[in-house]
């Protein structure tokens, strides 16, 4: 704009110089043109630094306006940066109001858990004098077959003292039998051999007697050593429950996977291939099936696994524990005696969906109780 107004200026100013020119004198034209002249040079240079500081003051302005594009820029990712931690405030508030949530749940939990933990010190202390009562009764057993044992010697010692008694008349009567005979002359045979048939009849009669006496005896003795061995297999149970007990103290606070099952009936045959337990005690998370015998990981951990078998009569009998039927470990209960208890236990690495169960490896049978004997228990650490 400042140009033009100098452009126009000039145009008016030759213009003026012209009018006075031709009305005035012509020794004066030179003098002006020369003055034109100057003029003009002083405009060209006006012009020329105008168009430095036009040429200064665009550039000045693309910088300006580039400023201008990487501040909005600037700006735009402050804005969305700004955004972004509403956002993440937001989210810490809704987690921050979820942990306060699970935190109430975690202390309701905590209580209902020394609840349960009460209840399973009460049952301990009460399982600890069922152990002690079982105790005093086996002692009192053992007292009471001492005392048969005693009664069954001294009434052995009677029964051999009357034999010998018996056999020392005996012994007088045969003295008087040949006396006699030697005094008839051997005139009756028939009564002596009659006597003698009679004193054997009676003494096969006294020995028929000592015999049965023998015999109950013996089995009286059976019987006691058949019911210590049940009462053996019976502490050996509590102690393996005590010690799934105090595992399952140590693991209460930790775990929601666990059961228990037994068999409530026994077998002095069975041979199959899978032992189901189909009396179910505790089954948390429902992790085992009473129809097919095998308990499937609900999650993936680490279990713990106990297995206990008590054999019938004289038979013997090897379980394994199997995992997707692969054999881990094996429980014997051997036939060296009557009614052996074996037990055994695993810790398992298990993926959600595997499958574990108590598999037979030799030997036939299985002993247990309306209250179960024969069990197969497991928990998740």
């Amino acid at each position: 704009m400042m140009s033009y107004i100098i452009l126009g200026f000039l145009c008016v100013i030759p213009s003026i110089c012209l009018s006075i020119l031709t009305d005035g004198e012509t020794q004066n034209g030179t003098l002006r043109d020369e003055s034109v002249d100057t003029e003009t040079d002083v405009f060209r240079q006006l012009l020329n630094q105008e168009t430095l500081i036009r040429m200064s003051l665009v550039k000045n302005v693309h910088s300006l306006m580039k400023d201008m594009i990487e501040m909005k820029e600037s700006m735009s990712a402050s804005n969305k940066r700004l955004h972004d931690a509403e956002k993440e405030i937001s989210s810490l508030k809704n987690e921050v109001q979820l942990l306060k949530t699970e935190n109430q749940k975690f202390k309701e939990q905590a209580v209902k858990f020394q609840d349960e933990f009460r209840t399973t010190d009460s049952m301990f202390n009460e399982i600890e004098g069922n152990f002690t009562k079982v105790s005093q009764s086996q002692t009192q057993y053992e007292r009471h077959v001492n005392d048969k044992i005693e009664d069954f010697e001294k009434n052995t010692s009677t029964i051999l003292n009357d034999i010998k008694i018996e056999v020392r008349y005996l012994s007088v009567t045969l003295l008087d039998l040949n006396k006699h005979t030697m005094e008839l002359n051997m005139s009756i045979p028939e009564l002596i051999e009659s006597r003698i048939t009679d004193f054997t009849a009676n003494v096969n009669r006294s020995v028929d007697n000592l015999n049965n006496t023998i015999n109950s005896i013996k089995a009286d003795v059976e019987q006691s050593q058949k019911s210590q061995l049940k009462l053996s297999a019976a502490v050996s149970s509590l102690e393996v429950f005590r010690m799934n007990m105090s595992l399952l103290n140590n693991c209460v606070s930790k775990t929601s996977v666990s059961f228990t099952v037994g068999l409530t009936s026994s077998s002095s045959s069975w041979n199959g291939n899978i032992l189901v337990f189909p009396h179910v005690v505790t089954n948390n998370g429902n992790g085992y099936n009473p129809s097919t015998g095998k308990f499937t990981a609900p999650t993936d951990g680490t279990y713990v696994f106990f297995v206990t078998v008590n054999t019938y009569g004289s038979n013997y009998i090897y379980l394994d524990i199997v995992l997707n039927g692969l054999q881990k470990v094996r429980t014997m209960s051997h036939n060296s005696a009557n009614y052996m208890t074996g037990t055994n236990m695993a810790v398992l690495q298990l993926y959600t969906g595997n499958s574990v169960w108590v598999s037979r490896s030799s030997g036939q049978s299985y002993y247990t109780d309306s209250v179960p004997i024969t069990t197969f228990s497991g928990f998740l650490l």
